[in-house]
C-alpha cells in the first residue's frame, strides 16, 4: 500500500470514529455501495482496456438478428408463461 493510500485509510478511519453511532449503520450501508460502485468501475475499465488491446477490436461485428439465427432463436416473439 502507498503511503497515500495509508494516509487515506487513516483519514477515513479517523472520521468513521467521529462519526455519530446512531449513524454508523447508514454510514456502513453508503460505504458499502461506494465500495460496490467502484469495484463496477473497475471491472468495467478493465473490460475497456482488454477490449481496445484485442487486434480485432475495430472489425465490424455480427448482428443480434444474425447472431439469434444462427442460434436458432426467433427474436420479437411473445411467449406463453
Amino acid at each position: 500500500m502507498t503511503a497515500a493510500a495509508i494516509s487515506a485509510r487513516a483519514h477515513c478511519v479517523n472520521t468513521i470514529d467521529r462519526f455519530p453511532q446512531e449513524q454508523l449503520p447508514n454510514l456502513a450501508k453508503l460505504l458499502e455501495r461506494l465500495v460496490e460502485e467502484a469495484l463496477d468501475d473497475a471491472f468495467c475499465i478493465s473490460l475497456a482496456e482488454r477490449h481496445s488491446l484485442r487486434p480485432d477490436k475495430d472489425e465490424p461485428g455480427i448482428s443480434l438478428e444474425s447472431f439469434a439465427a444462427e442460434l436458432g432463436i426467433v427474436l420479437g416473439e411473445e411467449h406463453e408463461n
